[in-house]
Protein backbone atom coordinates (compact mmCIF):
# COMPACT_ATOMS: atom_id res chain seq x y z
CA UNK A 1 0.00 0.00 0.00
CA UNK A 2 2.62 2.61 0.66
CA UNK A 3 4.51 1.73 -2.15
CA UNK A 4 1.71 2.41 -4.31
CA UNK A 5 1.50 6.15 -2.00
CA UNK A 6 5.66 6.92 -3.22
CA UNK A 7 4.92 6.11 -6.62
CA UNK A 8 1.86 8.50 -6.80
CA UNK A 9 4.20 11.20 -4.62
CA UNK A 10 7.09 10.53 -6.97
CA UNK A 11 5.24 10.81 -10.20
CA UNK A 12 3.79 14.41 -9.05
CA UNK A 13 7.19 15.58 -7.56
CA UNK A 14 8.10 14.96 -10.89
CA UNK A 15 5.56 16.74 -12.66
CA UNK A 16 5.85 19.63 -10.59
CA UNK A 17 9.70 19.49 -11.33
CA UNK A 18 8.52 19.20 -15.31
CA UNK A 19 6.48 22.05 -15.06
CA UNK A 20 9.09 24.44 -13.26
CA UNK A 21 11.24 23.72 -15.56
CA UNK A 22 8.78 24.35 -18.60
CA UNK A 23 8.27 27.72 -16.95
CA UNK A 24 11.89 28.69 -16.25
CA UNK A 25 12.47 28.16 -20.34
CA UNK A 26 9.99 30.35 -20.64
CA UNK A 27 10.41 32.86 -18.51
CA UNK A 28 12.93 34.88 -21.37
CA UNK A 29 9.88 35.45 -23.35
CA UNK A 30 7.80 37.56 -20.65
CA UNK A 31 8.75 40.96 -22.17
CA UNK A 32 7.18 40.21 -25.68
CA UNK A 33 4.09 38.26 -24.36
CA UNK A 34 3.84 41.49 -22.74
CA UNK A 35 3.94 43.43 -25.50
CA UNK A 36 1.58 41.39 -27.42
CA UNK A 37 -0.80 41.57 -24.73
CA UNK A 38 -0.57 44.94 -24.21
CA UNK A 39 -0.94 45.38 -28.31
CA UNK A 40 -4.23 43.34 -28.07
CA UNK A 41 -5.93 44.67 -24.66
CA UNK A 42 -4.65 48.23 -24.35
CA UNK A 43 -3.79 48.65 -20.82
CA UNK A 44 -1.09 47.67 -18.82
CA UNK A 45 -2.60 45.83 -15.34
CA UNK A 46 -4.60 43.67 -17.64
CA UNK A 47 -1.90 42.77 -19.84
CA UNK A 48 0.36 41.68 -17.18
CA UNK A 49 -2.62 39.79 -15.60
CA UNK A 50 -3.20 38.25 -19.36
CA UNK A 51 0.93 37.26 -19.09
CA UNK A 52 1.01 35.77 -15.83
CA UNK A 53 -2.53 33.68 -16.67
CA UNK A 54 -1.51 32.31 -20.09
CA UNK A 55 2.50 31.29 -18.23
CA UNK A 56 0.26 29.62 -15.22
CA UNK A 57 -1.94 27.45 -17.83
CA UNK A 58 1.18 26.59 -19.94
CA UNK A 59 2.97 25.39 -17.05
CA UNK A 60 -0.09 23.74 -15.13
CA UNK A 61 -0.11 21.96 -18.92
CA UNK A 62 3.26 21.78 -19.28
CA UNK A 63 2.89 17.75 -19.45
CA UNK A 64 0.56 18.16 -22.37
CA UNK A 65 3.17 20.05 -24.70
CA UNK A 66 3.51 17.86 -27.96
CA UNK A 67 6.68 19.62 -29.31
CA UNK A 68 4.51 20.65 -32.45
CA UNK A 69 5.51 23.86 -32.23
CA UNK A 70 7.90 26.26 -30.06
CA UNK A 71 6.72 26.57 -26.49
CA UNK A 72 7.17 30.42 -27.47
CA UNK A 73 4.02 29.56 -30.07
CA UNK A 74 2.19 27.25 -27.99
CA UNK A 75 2.18 29.77 -25.47
CA UNK A 76 1.52 32.76 -27.59
CA UNK A 77 -1.60 30.63 -28.73
CA UNK A 78 -2.79 30.55 -24.81
CA UNK A 79 -2.30 34.47 -24.44
CA UNK A 80 -4.12 35.27 -27.46
CA UNK A 81 -7.28 33.09 -26.17
CA UNK A 82 -7.01 34.67 -22.74
CA UNK A 83 -6.91 38.24 -24.17
CA UNK A 84 -9.92 37.17 -26.21
CA UNK A 85 -11.55 36.34 -23.16
CA UNK A 86 -10.30 39.26 -21.33
CA UNK A 87 -11.95 41.25 -24.24
CA UNK A 88 -15.06 39.71 -24.73
CA UNK A 89 -15.36 39.97 -20.76
CA UNK A 90 -15.14 43.81 -21.24
CA UNK A 91 -17.33 44.03 -23.94
CA UNK A 92 -19.88 42.53 -21.89
CA UNK A 93 -19.24 44.82 -19.14
CA UNK A 94 -19.33 47.83 -21.16
CA UNK A 95 -22.40 47.16 -22.93
CA UNK A 96 -24.04 46.41 -19.40
CA UNK A 97 -22.40 50.19 -18.29
CA UNK A 98 -23.51 51.85 -20.96
CA UNK A 99 -26.92 50.56 -21.36
CA UNK A 100 -27.82 51.77 -18.20
CA UNK A 101 -25.75 55.65 -18.70
CA UNK A 102 -26.35 58.55 -20.58
CA UNK A 103 -24.48 59.28 -24.06
CA UNK A 104 -22.57 62.26 -22.38
CA UNK A 105 -20.79 59.71 -19.48
CA UNK A 106 -20.20 57.40 -22.70
CA UNK A 107 -18.47 59.51 -24.12
CA UNK A 108 -16.08 60.42 -21.30
CA UNK A 109 -15.53 56.59 -20.12
CA UNK A 110 -14.48 55.80 -24.07
CA UNK A 111 -11.91 59.07 -23.53
CA UNK A 112 -10.29 57.99 -20.02
CA UNK A 113 -9.71 54.72 -21.70
CA UNK A 114 -8.07 56.46 -24.48
CA UNK A 115 -6.51 58.75 -22.83
CA UNK A 116 -4.92 55.68 -20.04
CA UNK A 117 -3.70 53.76 -22.98
CA UNK A 118 -1.76 57.08 -24.82
CA UNK A 119 -0.43 57.56 -21.38
CA UNK A 120 0.71 54.30 -20.77
CA UNK A 121 2.36 54.13 -24.38
CA UNK A 122 4.29 57.29 -25.80
CA UNK A 123 3.39 57.07 -29.50
CA UNK A 124 4.65 58.85 -32.42
CA UNK A 125 1.90 60.38 -34.66
CA UNK A 126 2.27 58.15 -36.98
CA UNK A 127 2.12 54.73 -34.35
CA UNK A 128 -0.80 56.35 -33.29
CA UNK A 129 -2.21 55.89 -36.61
CA UNK A 130 -0.87 52.69 -37.12
CA UNK A 131 -1.81 51.23 -33.87
CA UNK A 132 -5.59 52.48 -34.24
CA UNK A 133 -5.88 51.60 -37.98
CA UNK A 134 -4.48 48.10 -36.43
CA UNK A 135 -7.04 47.89 -33.62
CA UNK A 136 -9.79 48.43 -36.23
CA UNK A 137 -9.26 45.23 -37.69
CA UNK A 138 -11.03 43.06 -36.10
CA UNK A 139 -10.31 39.33 -34.61
CA UNK A 140 -9.61 37.51 -37.91
CA UNK A 141 -6.69 40.23 -39.35
CA UNK A 142 -5.52 41.94 -35.64
CA UNK A 143 -3.51 38.76 -33.95
CA UNK A 144 -1.89 37.95 -37.22
CA UNK A 145 -0.60 41.65 -38.03
CA UNK A 146 0.42 41.92 -34.09
CA UNK A 147 2.31 38.19 -34.26
CA UNK A 148 4.53 39.24 -37.36
CA UNK A 149 4.83 42.79 -37.21
CA UNK A 150 4.94 43.36 -32.95
CA UNK A 151 6.65 40.36 -32.59
CA UNK A 152 8.53 39.20 -35.87
CA UNK A 153 6.52 35.61 -35.91
CA UNK A 154 7.01 33.45 -39.53
CA UNK A 155 4.02 32.60 -41.18
CA UNK A 156 4.98 28.80 -39.93
CA UNK A 157 4.84 30.32 -36.07
CA UNK A 158 1.59 32.38 -36.84
CA UNK A 159 0.10 29.02 -38.10
CA UNK A 160 0.80 27.32 -35.35
CA UNK A 161 -0.20 29.75 -32.43
CA UNK A 162 -3.80 30.43 -34.06
CA UNK A 163 -3.72 26.73 -34.98
CA UNK A 164 -4.71 27.55 -38.53
CA UNK A 165 -3.02 26.22 -41.81
CA UNK A 166 -0.43 28.07 -43.67
CA UNK A 167 -2.02 29.12 -46.49
CA UNK A 168 -4.93 30.44 -44.16
CA UNK A 169 -2.18 32.97 -42.24
CA UNK A 170 -1.02 33.58 -45.82
CA UNK A 171 -4.08 34.76 -47.37
CA UNK A 172 -5.86 36.37 -43.90
CA UNK A 173 -2.42 38.49 -43.77
CA UNK A 174 -2.81 39.87 -47.06
CA UNK A 175 -6.57 40.45 -46.76
CA UNK A 176 -5.12 42.19 -43.25
CA UNK A 177 -2.74 44.47 -45.28
CA UNK A 178 -5.23 45.34 -47.86
CA UNK A 179 -7.76 46.57 -44.93
CA UNK A 180 -4.96 48.52 -42.69
CA UNK A 181 -3.84 50.15 -46.10
CA UNK A 182 -7.33 51.15 -46.16
CA UNK A 183 -7.82 52.52 -43.11
CA UNK A 184 -4.26 54.50 -43.24
CA UNK A 185 -4.84 56.30 -46.30
CA UNK A 186 -8.27 57.51 -44.76
CA UNK A 187 -6.40 58.59 -42.10
CA UNK A 188 -4.18 60.90 -45.10
CA UNK A 189 -1.42 58.31 -44.56
CA UNK A 190 1.10 57.37 -47.45
CA UNK A 191 -0.13 53.88 -48.68
CA UNK A 192 3.90 52.40 -48.65
CA UNK A 193 3.80 52.21 -44.82
CA UNK A 194 3.43 48.23 -45.06
CA UNK A 195 6.01 48.06 -48.03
Amino acid sequence: MSFSWLSAFAAVAGAVAHAADFMARLMPYRERLFRLALAQLHNTSDAEDAVQEALIKAGRNAQTFRSESSEYTWVVRILINHCHDVQRKVSRRQKREVAGEVMELKGAQIADTRASAEQNIELSEMSRHLMDAVNELGQNYKPLILMRYFEDMSYEDIAGALEINLGTVKSRMNQAKALLREKLVERGIGEDILG
